[in-house]
């Protein structure tokens, strides 16, 4: 089974690390979100981004927090894709991509708190996050985040019923 791709624009992946100051400035948005300044924290991460467009860890952050934190599901997703494109060898940065998106899918399935739309049904973003992991493994993550990677295609197998592993293995992505 072949995943359903989401259009992206063109975007160059990111040259270069992102400097002490923009890390500083991304580490002051999560302490505001720590400090339970959630509003804050997405407004200092919009900024970052709006003034760093290819810092992708903040990219990343913003789309976390938007989906998490304040269910603007269409926008974090966005950010997420965004950060995913700039960045594409980051196997953290896929694994909060598909995190969110099986975060979306259930929260799809299961509706209990309102959210901002999104284009996709549960089933496609249950493909995506397979697809997005099974990218994020290639990029031969550190034990423990292999772990968590697997741990979600094992969560979107149970709720699909199509086993990841498997696929993997004879299906295009060399385990």
């Amino acid at each position: 089974m072949t995943p359903p791709s989401i259009e992206q624009p063109s975007i160059e992946p990111r040259v270069g690390a992102p400097t002490a100051e923009q890390l500083a400035a991304l580490r002051e948005a999560m302490l505001l979100h720590a400090q339970n300044e959630v509003d804050a924290a997405i407004a200092a991460a919009e900024t970052l981004v709006e003034s760093v467009p290819d810092f992708c860890e903040a990219h990343s952050y913003l789309g976390n927090t938007l989906v998490t934190r304040r269910r603007r599901f269409a926008d974090g997703l966005a950010a997420l894709e965004r950060a995913a494109a700039l960045c594409p060898r980051d196997a953290g940065i896929l694994y909060t991509l598909g995190w969110c998106r099986e975060f979306v899918a259930n929260a799809l399935e299961k509706p209990r708190v309102a959210h901002q739309p999104v284009e996709q049904d549960a089933a496609t973003l249950y493909a995506l996050t397979t697809e997005v992991m099974l990218r994020a493994l290639d990029c031969d993550p550190e034990p423990g985040l292999r772990g968590d990677i697997e741990d979600i295609l094992d969560v979107v197998a149970s709720a699909t019923g199509i086993p990841w592993d498997e696929e993997h293995e004879s299906g295009g992505a060399d385990a």
